[in-house]
């Protein structure tokens, strides 16, 4: 008997440790992992959801001259929105409806030019992004009259486009639920649908 219990005790150091470890070390380290998780996710909020983002665009573009002191509709350069989900951002081919005769000598127009001639794309970086597991139409927004600037800010007045209003879920819900005060002019009764699968649903 004695022998056997001489033979179990240098084993028992070790699943003493191995027990410390269980109920000290673990936790600690799940929950500083938890922890770094949470306070990264808070700190580096996607900055393309935050109100203020204006990215750098391959060309100076001034919203305020083309769709305030020129008075160019959205639509005709963001073409798709009074048909489909989406509004696209203007192909080259658009700009040059109007810029292969007019503004010749600004250095934006000339970079434009330039990249048409030798069929670059010009890349402009998108401001305004939702998450992938949210579903928004332009077009259902459009034909309830609500207008662009009610989601984007008011465009015409901006010499460089930003995120002006919130895209979160609670600035969703918030117009959902007060449609009739928040928008002047809407269509008699509207309200939007506040069930979680208008919203969130599988996109096709």
């Amino acid at each position: 008997m004695g022998s056997l219990m001489a033979e179990q005790n240098p084993l028992e150091p070790r699943w003493n440790r191995l027990d410390h470890h269980v109920k000290v070390h673990l936790p600690i380290i799940l929950g500083v992992a938890i922890l770094s998780a949470l306070l990264t996710g808070l700190v580096t909020t996607p900055v393309r959801r935050v109100e203020g983002y204006a990215p750098e665009q391959p060309i100076p573009f001034s919203h305020q001259m083309h769709a305030g002191s020129m008075k160019i509709d959205c639509r005709y350069c963001h073409i798709g929105v009074e048909t489909g989900r989406h509004a696209a951002i203007p192909a080259s081919s658009i700009c040059m409806n109007c810029h292969s005769v007019a503004a010749l000598d600004r250095p934006g127009v000339k970079l434009l030019r330039a990249a048409y001639a030798d069929n670059r794309p010009m890349v402009w970086r998108r401001i305004h992004r939702l998450p992938d597991f949210v579903y928004f139409s332009h077009n259902l927004h459009i034909a309830a009259k609500i207008d662009c600037e009610y989601c984007h800010g008011k465009v015409r007045e901006m010499e460089v486009a930003s995120q002006a209003v919130s895209l979160s879920m609670g600035s969703c819900l918030s117009c959902h639920r007060n449609v009739q005060q928040r928008v002047p002019v809407v269509l008699p009764g509207l309200s939007g649908p506040e069930n979680c699968s208008a919203c969130h649903r599988a996109l096709v």
